[in-house]
């Protein structure tokens, strides 16, 4: 599990802010709550509020330009790191950018760091702790007049010289160490290990555009069980529905497979590492084909009737909504069935207020070592002080200068925020912050 993710000089986020998944102090123990092997107890759902442009979603963007730095390596050294830094200021791409994160694995926690600008990684260290003090995994420089990486394990870490010299020269000083091992055929087991958990638990960001109708059903060919579970899920959403039925992947008609939903996640969601995975991965499908668009395959929903009367509708005739929880179900089956993080950006669009909590309800109740980050303009679910918590709520806003900061709201003290306070009188009220500050609805020319 993620502990926390410290960013700084990254997109909108110009000096440090950090994400922290981490139990505060005084709060009592609920269904958010995994404890850790040492004892912390970190949080398995976190909230971002915050105005339009206030940089909500920069946050989720980072854990995902993490996830492709640790596993998505550039292939050759002219390619640049796809980020920007921040950008209102002077000479902007000359200022490092820094990310350090701290995760759980097994009960071990482990601390990573990296220096970074557009066109190279500067250094990285990764220590993990067994006890009270950091035991070195690895450390890392690059020398950027000759684009050379050199690695130094740590003195507990035994790596054979060709292992190391493998790996030293694979890392290009656009790759990190982790991200050149993906690509290397070495055998470092304290590396192997991260690099499969890592693959397992970052499934990658989901974004208001994506449409999840094929990432679901994918899932669903690769692991037919997953379709009663579905069943089950949408006839809470709405009674009519009494089943799905998804057809076989070489069983459509229509228009042939397009980007229904960026391939990143959907090799990671679906992966042929997978354990359900079949011997066509994601990325060697070229022959699916779907009816009535490029992301909407035959897809049939069973609606009853009265008391006994059952119809078929089609999946392009239901609501936006319906498609919406479809396609969520499947991340969602995942999140409760393994061990995974999913950033999802704006998660209420095309659900109604009661949908989308209870959907956030499903997960927590039902998940151990998974955890989802969300942004939202929702504040309907601040209005229920028994199912969102202090420490799990965050804001971002934006300054004068352009940057955005982010806090929790655990972290405001008693004359600001009572205890007793209502949250969501308190945000509408603008005690909080992050609210848009729109002025006049007249416009003058």
């Amino acid at each position: 599990m993620i502990h926390y993710l410290k960013i700084r000089n990254f997109g909108a986020i110009k000096e440090e802010a950090e994400i922290n998944f981490e139990v505060a102090e005084g709060v009592e123990e609920d269904a958010y709550e995994q404890v850790m092997a040492d004892g912390r107890k970190l949080l398995k759902l976190a909230y971002i509020y915050g105005a339009n442009a206030s940089g909500k979603t920069t946050f989720l963007q980072a854990f995902e330009f993490l996830r492709k730095l640790l596993l998505k390596p550039i292939e050759n050294k002219a390619g640049e790191l796809a980020f920007d830094p921040f950008l209102f200021c002077e000479q902007a791409y000359k200022k490092h950018s820094y990310m350090e994160m701290s995760f759980y694995k097994e009960g071990l926690r482990y601390v990573y760091s990296v220096n970074f600008n557009k066109q190279s990684v500067l250094d990285e260290r990764l220590v993990f702790y067994q006890t009270v003090r950091p035991t070195e995994l690895f450390t890392r420089e690059t020398d950027l007049e000759k684009r050379l990486a050199k690695i130094q394990f740590g003195s507990r870490i035994k790596i054979p010289a060709r292992e190391k010299d493998l790996l030293e020269g694979n890392t290009l000083h656009n790759n990190t160490v982790l991200g050149a091992y993906a690509k290397t055929n070495a055998d470092i087991p304290e590396l192997e290990e991260l690099n499969k958990w890592l693959n397992t638990y970052f499934l990658g960001l989901i974004t208001s555009a994506n449409n999840l109708t094929e990432v679901t059903a994918q899932l669903i060919d690769r692991n037919p069980g997953i379709n009663s579970w579905i069943n089950d899920f949408l006839n809470k959403a709405d009674r009519q529905i009494m089943s799905v039925q998804v057809p076989e992947s070489n069983d459509q008609i229509g228009m042939p497979l397009e980007d229904a939903f960026h391939n990143e996640f959907k090799n990671s969601i679906l992966g042929t590492d997978r354990k359900f995975a079949s011997s066509a991965g994601v990325a060697g499908i070229t022959n699916v084909k779907y009816y009535g668009g490029p992301s909407e395959r035959r897809i049939e929903f069973i609606h009853q009737v009265g008391k006994e009367d059952r119809y078929a509708l089609s999946i392009q005739k239901e609501s936006s909504g319906t498609k919406r929880y479809f396609g969520l179900g499947g991340p969602l089956y995942e999140l409760i069935h393994g061990s995974h993080i999913v950033c999802i950006d704006e998660l209420e669009t095309s659900l109604h207020p009661d949908l989308m909590k209870h959907f956030l309800q499903v997960f927590l109740m039902n998940s151990t070592y998974s955890q989802l980050l969300i942004t939202t303009h929702n504040f309907s679910l601040m209005a229920d002080q028994d199912f969102i918590r202090r420490d799990a709520l965050w804001f971002s806003e934006k300054a004068v200068d352009g940057s955005v900061s982010l806090f929790a709201a655990s972290d405001f003290d008693t004359t600001t925020l009572r205890k007793e306070a209502n949250l969501i009188n308190a945000y509408k009220a603008g005690r909080l912050g992050a609210k848009p500050n729109l002025g006049s609805p007249y416009i003058t020319q």
